[in-house]
């Protein structure tokens, strides 16, 4: 997915810090802190120490401020509000010697950052509850596939030698928030950039200003310095925020009402929206008529419903049926962790 040889060219310092606070959860985001638990036995608890690191960070933790009655999450996230962290790690005095011979037996110089990055993931998720605890708990909601129904779901989805694009521009449209432009080559992301790629065919100013209208001018700028787009995505920053933590339909009902624009969107992308539009639909109504039907029948219809979206996945029809997982209620699990405190 990522090429050896990837290029990272015209990179804007400020959208990528920008979105690193979009894709960041609050949490972390507003408090980069972290804390270290180092646990000499999880049963009886026993802990050696806690280390806070990350932005001022304090070092060693007095025991009096770091005391712990289990792992659970609750426990861990009392902990990090005593300590003012973003999050809690947790990992027993030989996990990581586990981890390391896990991850040594698995991991290839050939292998991308991406397959890389799964390989240890699937290393830590053997240890979470048996040697390593979070909070947020994002370890055991993560899935862990294998690369190959990754790369091949990435081909089948976007088309090579095009180029994939998303903007989010300012709410009071004055500049470009965050921005990414990246081109496929031989079923790699070969070439990455920001908008400062094109800014001399598309000034940031004029584009934000109205950018609904002039977006057909970024595809046009990238098609030229990159490929021809396949996907394009532009939207505000509170449209975006919206979206992250909204309901399941908040996309489908944010293109309803023009915030979003996707432009070129594939026909894959369309069917997941128009299932959206579809299913939102079906839930106000099934609200504004539950009082009339018998419980029986509401059953049998969220029944026939569930086992409808089942048999597309089983069939092949659904766009992410190789990758054993469904991101979108992927996104579900986890979306409540963006919610703003």
């Amino acid at each position: 997915m990522l090429a050896p040889d990837l290029a990272l060219t015209d990179l804007d310092a400020r959208h990528w810090r920008n979105w690193y606070g979009l894709l960041v959860p609050p949490p972390v985001r507003d408090r980069p802190r972290w804390a270290l638990v180092i646990v000499e036995s999880a049963e009886p608890l026993r802990v050696a120490r806690v280390i806070v690191a990350g932005d001022r960070a304090r070092g060693a933790v007095p025991a009096a401020e770091a005391a712990l009655t289990s792992l659970d999450g609750r426990a861990l996230a009392a902990l990090a509000r005593r300590l003012d962290v973003g999050a809690v790690i947790a990992v027993t005095s030989d996990a990581l010697v586990r981890l390391s011979a896990e991850v040594e037996r698995q991991l290839g110089l050939d292998q991308d950052l991406v397959e890389q990055g799964l390989v240890v993931l699937r290393a830590l998720k053997k240890l979470a509850g048996h040697g390593v605890w979070s909070e947020p708990h994002l370890l055991e909601l993560l899935p862990a596939p294998s690369y190959e129904p990754i790369q091949r779901t990435f081909d089948l989805l976007v088309p090579d030698g095009t180029a994939l694009l998303a903007y989010v521009i300012e709410d009071d449209r004055s500049a470009i928030h965050a921005s990414i432009i990246a081109r496929k080559h031989d079923g790699d992301i070969a070439a990455a950039a920001t908008h400062q790629a094109i800014a001399d065919l598309v000034p940031e100013a004029a584009f934000a200003r109205d950018w609904a209208k002039s977006h057909r001018r970024v595809l046009a700028a990238v098609e030229e310095r990159f490929a021809r787009p396949s996907i394009g995505v532009f939207l505000e920053r509170a449209t975006l925020l919206r979206v992250l933590t909204g309901p399941g339909d908040q996309l489908a009902r944010e293109l309803n009402a023009r915030s979003v624009v996707i432009d070129p969107a594939p026909a894959w992308l369309l069917g997941l929206l128009g299932g959206a539009t579809v299913a939102a639909m079906a839930g106000r109504a099934a609200s504004a008529l539950a009082q009339f039907l018998p419980q029986a029948a509401r059953d049998r219809a969220s029944g026939l419903a569930a086992r409808a979206g089942q048999v597309m996945k089983d069939s092949g029809t659904h766009p992410f049926a190789l990758l054993g997982f469904d991101p979108l209620e992927l996104w579900a699990s986890v979306k409540h962790f963006y919610r703003e405190r």
